[in-house]
């Protein structure tokens, strides 16, 4: 009598490919929060399935039709998330390094993750970059400095020094941006730090803005012709010359404010995360 040989297994359906072209192995460690390591494991076991054919080779491009599953096993765990780097850590606040992928607020945020880290339920977030954007983010530990630091931002007293990479070049080497945001007043003072004149044209710029508004340095960027590379909202027709960039190439580099009680400065420095030093790298832009 022939055996029955069970149910089939039910494949685990990863979220939607956000990209053309993304090589399938960044498309598993970004999804299941593995290191690239971890996420080739899965491939070398032949867990993972693209429209339903059974696919190893971590270089696969995958495009946002794509349907990408994982068979489920007991041997695929979710690599425990690495600690969130601390920038400034403070009794009544602290600045972190939030890598890019990572919301700042709401569910497996920044927040989340730093509230669980430093056992500090009561930390909630200051400010809020995009979830594509990396560097300083200011939380405070309790009520009181939360207000206290929300209104220096509400007073434009907190400077904020960001790093992009940009499609073509500046109409000038250093300008000032004053295109209205959301009917608001923005303001962005921005200094090309070096460029490729050469097509595809791109450069590596600094941002400092004096005021906040939502998505202020994308849409100020974008105004002048110059959007940020990676940007799925605000790039222009040419990004097909950079489809390969895997996210928003804009950073959080610096974030100076006063102390909530006496005053004195506060200066935060991120450094610039690997993925941007490698664009960096691979644009000539060093």
């Amino acid at each position: 009598m022939k055996r029955s040989a069970g149910p089939t297994p039910t494949l685990r359906r990863l979220p939607p490919v956000r990209r053309n072209g993304t090589p399938l192995l960044d498309h598993l460690a970004e999804c299941l929060e593995l290191s690239r390591r971890g996420a080739k494991n899965l491939l070398d076991e032949r867990l993972v399935f693209v429209n339903g054919r059974r696919i190893w080779m971590a270089r696969h491009l995958l495009q946002t039709r794509d349907v990408v599953e994982l068979l489920p096993t007991a041997t695929v765990r979710t690599a425990p998330a690495a600690p969130i780097r601390l920038l400034v850590d403070d009794s009544l606040f602290v600045v972190a390094d939030k890598p890019p992928q990572l919301l700042t607020t709401g569910e497996r945020s920044l927040e989340t993750r730093l509230r669980e880290q430093l056992g500090v339920p009561a930390l909630r977030a200051v400010h809020r970059l995009d979830k594509d954007t990396s560097g300083c983010v200011l939380l405070a530990k309790d009520d009181a400095t939360r207000r206290a630091l929300v209104a220096q931002f509400a007073a434009g007293s907190v400077r904020k020094l960001y790093h992009a990479l940009i499609a073509g070049n500046l109409p000038e080497p250093q300008m000032e941006i004053r295109a209205a945001v959301d009917n608001l007043t923005a303001v962005s003072r921005v200094r090309q730090v070096s460029f490729q004149s050469a097509p595809p044209r791109c450069a590596h710029v600094t941002v400092l803005i004096e005021t906040g508004r939502t998505h202020q340095i994308r849409i100020h960027l974008q105004h002048v012709g110059a959007p940020v590379l990676g940007d799925r909202q605000y790039f222009s027709s040419r990004s097909a010359a950079f489809s390969a960039v895997p996210r928003q190439m804009l950073h959080a580099h610096e974030l100076r404010f006063n102390h909530p009680t006496g005053g004195r400065p506060v200066v935060a420095v991120s450094p610039l995360p690997p993925d941007f030093r490698q664009w960096l790298r691979h644009l000539r832009l060093t």
